[in-house]
């Protein structure tokens, strides 16, 4: 198909004279989504092509209209465990040196019997009390996870029962680590603002129901367990965002037991198959590419770190949030740290870091945020949004259990 022809085609599509679709018009403007998809699709068939509208059609793609995030709520266990109780194992100096390099003093965990779910579902069921809905208001559950409570089904089959759900909605899981509170956003965004959805519960968390004191420190000190519940609806408000992958580092960080990869191991430290994580490799990943897609998101919207209250990044670890924050230029008091009390907790650090935060303001106008998720996949993204700090509810701590889910 030749250039002419495409830019005839396009300008059919969306109704304007072929003149009209040059790179220098402003097609990021045009509000109808079928349309943008079509210039996509075209796009992606003729690279040369591609490249002349990639300037005018991404920020479409990253733009959310009349999207809204109305609560969050987030819940941890009961229990928590101190840093220092690990000097006994470690010894003081390893347990110091950790301490300082990742600025956890301690961690909820569960015992092992409370799941991902069960605190997924303690922070949705206080969130709905507190708007006054019910299962009947939502189109869409999706809970972002790497701890299931089953092989099969997906566990929000189970939250869906649990929280009463209507049946005539969208319900599924989604295996994503510490880039899953920004990718589930962007992905519900998109179909609330596309009129799929209405209003939609995203449910994101982990919980390591099985955690063993080994000699790795990053994974016996560090990871703690949590889950937030957040509520996107359509409304007045404008999502933004940007999410990248990299499959090349689909080995970084891993967990190779259970697999189908891997038929009939069951104990993965006989098999040399252990859980996994390239400390370098995450840290260089971190530090480079997180940075440089905030520099791409500020300049596509026209922004800035001085455009936003705070930047609330995924807490991995101290030294990782300071040298981002120092490559971005953010003063420390715009880039608030939870993760000294709860730990990293994977896809829920960027909800338990709004929770904290908004647990300790003063002022409680409303927040114009901007949030970067990263980690395993690899997988990062950057998204902003504004909150209202009256919709965010204190920390939940809970020890209560879904006991009929073991009755299988």
């Amino acid at each position: 198909m030749s250039m002419e022809k495409k830019l005839e085609l396009i300008a059919e599509i969306l109704d304007v004279e072929a003149e009209e679709l040059t790179p220098e018009t402003k097609l990021a403007e045009l509000e109808n989504w079928d349309s943008v998809a079509a210039l996509s699709f075209i796009a992606m068939m003729d690279e040369e092509f591609g490249k002349e509208i990639k300037g005018a059609e991404i920020k479409k793609f990253v733009t959310f209209h009349n999207v809204k995030i109305s609560g969050m709520a987030c819940a941890v266990p009961t229990h928590k465990v101190m840093t220092d109780s690990y000097k006994e194992h470690f010894g003081d100096a390893v347990v110091e040196r950790f301490k300082q390099a990742t600025g956890i003093e301690g961690r909820y965990l569960t015992d092992g019997t409370q799941t991902a779910s069960d605190l997924a579902f303690a922070a949705a069921e206080a969130l709905m009390q507190k708007k006054g809905l019910t299962g009947e208001d939502f189109d869409a559950v999706i809970f972002v996870t790497q701890c299931p409570d089953y092989v099969i089904p997906s566990t929000a089959f189970v939250l869906q029962k649990r929280l009463g759900i209507k049946k005539d909605c969208l319900v599924f899981d989604v295996n994503l680590g510490c880039s899953g509170f920004v990718n589930g956003v962007y992905f519900l965004a998109g179909l609330i603002e596309s009129g799929t959805v209405n209003r939609a519960l995203l449910l994101v968390g982990d919980a390591d129901v099985e955690r063993k004191v080994t000699d790795n420190t990053s994974f016996t000190m560090m990871f703690g367990d949590a889950s937030s519940a957040t509520i996107l609806e359509r409304g007045e408000g404008t999502i933004r965002g940007m999410i990248r992958s990299d499959g090349d580092g689909f080995d970084v960080l891993i967990s190779p037991i259970p697999g189908a990869r891997f038929p009939g191991v069951t104990r993965p430290e006989d098999a040399g198959l252990e859980k996994k994580m390239d400390g370098d490799d995450v840290f260089l990943f971190t530090i480079t590419k997180i940075p440089k897609l905030f520099k791409e998101f500020f300049k596509t919207f026209a922004c800035d770190g001085d455009s936003f209250d705070y930047c609330i990044l995924h807490q991995a670890n101290l030294m990782i949030i300071n040298q981002i924050a120092k490559k971005l230029k953010m003063p420390p008091e715009k880039v608030p740290v939870s993760l000294g009390q709860y730990g990293n907790t994977d896809g829920a650090t960027i909800p338990v870091g709004i929770v904290d935060l908004c647990e300790h303001l003063e002022n409680k106008r409303k927040l114009n945020l901007i949030t970067s998720g990263f980690g395993i996949g690899l997988s990062w993204g950057v998204v902003s949004f504004e909150i209202d700090p009256e919709d965010v509810l204190p920390m939940i701590k809970t020890d209560d259990y879904f006991a009929e889910g073991r009755n299988v």
